[in-house]
This record gives C-alpha cells, structure tokens and sequence, in this order.
C-alpha cells in the first residue's frame, strides 16, 4: 500500500487533470493539485500516502534484521520524516504556497532516496531478495532527480519572475518543464520501486518466520 496508494493517486488525479483541461504537456505532478475534483484526489490520496509511507518505515524496521543497526535506525527515521513530507506536499498545493510546496517536496523526494539508499547499505545484500530492484530505483531517482533540478533551474534562470503568478510562471519555465517533468515521474517511479523492493525482503522475512518458529519449537521439545 505504500506504493500503490501514492501510484495511483498520482495517476488518478494527473488524469481528471488532463481530462479537465491541462495547461501543458508534459506538467509537473503537483500542477494536478488544481481545485476540483483533481484536487480531492490529490489532497486525500498524499494524506493518505504519508501516513502509509511512516507506518511502513516503522513496519520494516521491526520486520527485518540488518546486518548494519545505525543505518537501520537512520533509514526509518528518515522514512518517518519522508512520510510526514509527503502530508505536507498534500497540504501546501504549488498555486497558492509555491514556497513551503517546493520545500516539502524536495525533502519528500530527496529524503526518500536517503531513506532507501540507508536501508539498502543497513541490509545484507546475500540475503536480500529486493536488493536488486532496489539499487535500480534508487539509481533512476538520483539521476532524475538531478536532471529535474538542473533543467527547471536553467529554465527559470531565463527570465524575471516577478509579478508572475504560478500558472504564468510555469508557462515561461515550459521548455524546462519538458525536461523536468518527465525526470520526476522517473523520480517517482524510482521511489515506487524502492518501496516495493522492501517489500519484497519482507515478505520473505515473514515467510521465514514460522519455519524458524517450527525449529526452536522441535529443539525445546528435544530439550524437555
């Protein structure tokens, strides 16, 4: 769920978005912030999403055993700051608090990559079955989110900002935003994958369990 929630909330809400009459294409995910029913979707579905994303730090480290007890620690409290940022994102949209937005996000999108990058190293690679997929993702956020940055930076640098509202705003940073946004989607994506490859190593954690379970029994029972 703290995958597929956020997923398809993004996909939901870009939809009715473009549906309803986008101002460009490609956008920025937030731009479907936008009021209406866009913006129900949005709104509940990130509130929704943080709250999953905090639960499910707190689940993974009580779930699985690291080989690295420091980076475990710090990986879920970053998921936990992560998710709060992501309550954020939902609450201040880009139109009318485009200064705490850009904040949120980028602590949303960068403390993710933290949180799955400490939680990649915190874990033993042998005996992690979503490692793999995880360095993917890992690896397709950063870069994206490094060219996100760079393209939108550039094209915002081009012109004078002043007495601009969001929507002339965006207009004018266009051509950085067809860089730029198709890159956050791939951050986004990214991150998806991140949190499913834990999952991944938690399913077989749990799945591992009751053998383990079913062994000490036998060995009490040898005992007595």
């Amino acid at each position: 769920m703290s995958w597929f929630v956020p997923t398809m909330t993004v996909i939901t809400a870009m939809t009715i978005h473009f549906a309803s009459g986008a101002r460009a294409f490609p956008i920025f995910i937030s731009e479907a912030d936008y009021p209406g029913l866009q913006r129900t979707v949005f709104t509940y579905g990130l509130v929704l999403t943080g709250f999953l994303q905090m639960m499910f730090a707190w689940h993974l480290y009580h779930g699985l055993t690291p080989k690295n007890h420091r980076l475990w620690n710090a990986s879920c409290l970053a998921g936990i700051i992560v998710g709060f940022h992501v309550i954020l994102v939902a609450y201040y949209d880009m139109y009318d608090h485009i200064d705490p937005h850009i904040y949120a996000s980028m602590v949303a999108f960068g403390g993710g990559i933290v949180w799955a990058t400490l939680g990649h190293f915190a874990l033993d690679p042998s005996t992690s079955p979503g490692s793999k997929m995880r360095k993917t993702g890992i690896t397709a956020s950063l870069l994206s989110l490094v060219v996100m940055i760079v393209s939108f930076q550039y094209a915002v640098s081009t012109f004078d900002t002043e007495g601009l509202n969001t929507e002339e705003f965006l207009n004018k940073a266009q051509f950085g935003i067809n860089f730029a946004g198709p890159a956050e989607y791939l951050v986004v994506g990214g991150l998806m994958m991140a949190l499913a490859s834990f999952g991944i190593d938690l399913n077989q954690a749990q799945e591992q369990q009751p053998a383990s379970e079913t062994n000490t029994q036998e060995i009490n029972q040898n005992d007595i």
